[in-house]
């Protein structure tokens, strides 16, 4: 994944295929110098002291953007202990038995992936287990929704955490008899692994990130949003990313976001575009405002299964302080002109939000920068409405691999659950819609563009419930929908004059294949570029 090394004042001439300008617009040929497209659909005669890039018959793309992943912050389990698939103390104990042995001494151990079937009912018992297996060495394991993790006893001594530990709004920590148990939801994770995660080596992050976006570069990514925080907190690494790119092994331009939880953590945000460098650039903000749709914990207006409304992690005035109100903090935001990124579920939370834009609308007559409305999973149509009446200021980022891998949410939402992430209504109603995977919540499985083109045009195998999504569309949010996100639009998402030369090449043309024939490894992935040079080659 080296990259190759190209003089940049040579003119590079795509040629012998067929080269998407846009989802619809084709050319035989582009012109790339200076890492820009500067000529489409060109006479070769006129251009014999190019470089010839030989498309050999394959069809280019614009490169493909994942607009919502956790790829860097994932490196920390690097090394780690695969805890997919289990769901019980006695699972979880075994698998780290047969694991532990294998992890270097020194530092904190990561394991990821578990899914209980319970989180709250987490018992002392339930840690006895854990310790038994870990001893004094400190654990945080993470579930597969990356909402929820469980320490062991080693790290509640490390983090402090007693019954009296103040937890932020949104997060709780599962008591026993007034004693941790070790189970923390949603932002109490935060209280803990802030402390324990400095413990992580840097290097071990890095061989971690570097091998999973080697992975994206080979699926047909070249640029990716990395949100480099969740409700463990904040994990800017982008001095990770910045080594490799200095380096010449960065596979995929880093669009990251500093995510935080209050009002005057915004501040700490202030001076990061002045570090931006040509692979990796300051995406915007990031919010988490109520909790994963999965766990039953999204912000809606009607009870759910367990008999609440969900949870949220911060309210719409200033009943749990200034710090944690909603319109305040965009107010803020619109102040600064910094995109931002929010994680809104519930129909309750997209309210929330719609309303505190409106506020900030109102108070400085526009809004300044772009809202991104991650997954809204139950959006109502007059939802949908006011989202498309901001006229391109609010934009969304969708997963549709969710409707593969989350039919455990009727255990919470009953038959509404059948219902969530209306991706074709958005799309439909006009709103700028990005296409994107939530890596590591979705699994690597369904994580190539091709992989999730399948599961949309299919409607997951149930199209009644998951209107099927069109190739144009798709194309469309991998591309310009998923910039459209970033600090960036404009620079990549097309293969249109001035436009970056971030290409992928597929050995056949999208619209040619059987909707229920894509999968990751049809069509195939030839190569991908970044500003013309070979990022990725197939073997």
């Amino acid at each position: 994944y080296q990259m190759n090394s190209i003089n940049k004042s040579q003119e590079q001439l795509f040629t012998n295929g067929t080269v998407y300008i846009d989802e619809e617009r084709k050319a035989n040929n582009i012109v790339v110098k200076s890492g820009k497209v500067s000529a489409i659909g060109v006479d070769p005669e006129k251009y014999q002291n190019a470089t010839i890039i030989d498309l050999k018959g394959a069809i280019a793309y614009p490169g493909f953007c994942d607009s919502h992943v956790h790829i860097v912050e994932v490196g920390i389990a690097n090394g780690g202990i695969d805890l997919l698939n289990c769901a019980t103390a006695d699972e979880i104990a075994k698998k780290i038995a047969e694991t532990i042995n294998n992890i270097p001494k020194g530092g904190l151990i990561i394991g990821l992936g578990f899914y209980p079937n319970d989180y709250l009912t987490w018992s002392l018992d339930d840690l006895a287990k854990i310790d038994k297996v870990t001893g004094e060495r400190p654990v945080v394991l993470i579930d597969s929704l990356g909402h929820n993790c469980i320490i062991n006893s080693a790290s509640i001594a490390i983090s402090k955490l007693t019954s009296e530990t103040p937890v932020p709004i949104g997060g709780k920590v599962v008591l026993q008899n007034g004693k941790p148990t070790g189970m923390l939801c949603e932002s109490a994770m935060a209280v803990a692994c802030n402390i324990l995660f400095p413990l992580i080596n840097d290097d071990l992050i890095k061989k971690g990130a570097e091998k999973t976006l080697a992975q994206w570069s080979s699926f047909g990514y070249t640029s990716i949003v990395d949100l480099m925080g969740a409700p463990f907190g904040r994990l800017l690494k982008t001095n990770i990313c910045r080594v490799m790119e200095k380096e010449n092994t960065l596979p995929v331009r880093i669009n990251y976001m500093y995510t935080f939880a209050s009002l005057d953590e915004i501040d700490g945000s202030l001076s990061l575009k002045d570090s931006d460098t040509e692979m990796v650039k300051y995406g915007g903000l990031k919010l988490f405002v109520d909790g994963a749709f999965a766990a039953g914990q999204a912000w809606t207006k009607d009870k759910n299964l367990v008999g609440n409304h969900g949870l949220y992690y911060v309210y719409t005035d200033d009943s749990y302080g200034k710090q944690y109100n909603l319109n305040r903090i965009v107010e803020k935001v619109n102040d600064i002109g910094h995109n931002i990124h929010y994680h809104v579920q519930g129909d309750y939370a997209i309210d929330a939000v719609l309303n505190a834009l409106d506020a900030a609308k109102a108070k400085k007559g526009k809004l300044t920068s772009i809202h991104t409305l991650i997954h809204i999973a139950l959006p109502t149509n007059e939802q949908i409405e006011r989202i498309k009446n901001f006229n391109g200021s609010v934009v969304a980022t969708v997963q549709p691999g969710f409707w593969e891998i989350e039919g455990e949410t009727t255990k919470y939402y009953g038959n509404k659950a059948n219902k969530c992430y209306p991706i074709k209504k958005i799309i439909d109603a006009g709103i700028s819609t990005g296409m994107s995977t939530d890596f590591s919540v979705s699994p690597i499985e369904l994580a190539a563009p091709s992989t999730i083109m399948g599961i949309a045009m299919t409607g997951a195998g149930d199209p009644d419930n998951h209107p099927p999504l069109t190739m144009k569309s798709l194309i469309k949010g991998f591309t310009v929908g998923s910039a459209a996100t970033t600090n960036d639009e404009g620079n990549y998402g097309k293969l249109d004059i001035g436009y970056n030369a971030d290409i992928v090449v597929y050995n056949k043309d999208l619209y040619t294949i059987a909707k229920d024939k894509l999968n990751k490894d049809n069509p195939k992935v030839i190569s991908t570029w970044i500003s013309g040079r070979k990022i990725y080659q197939s073997q």
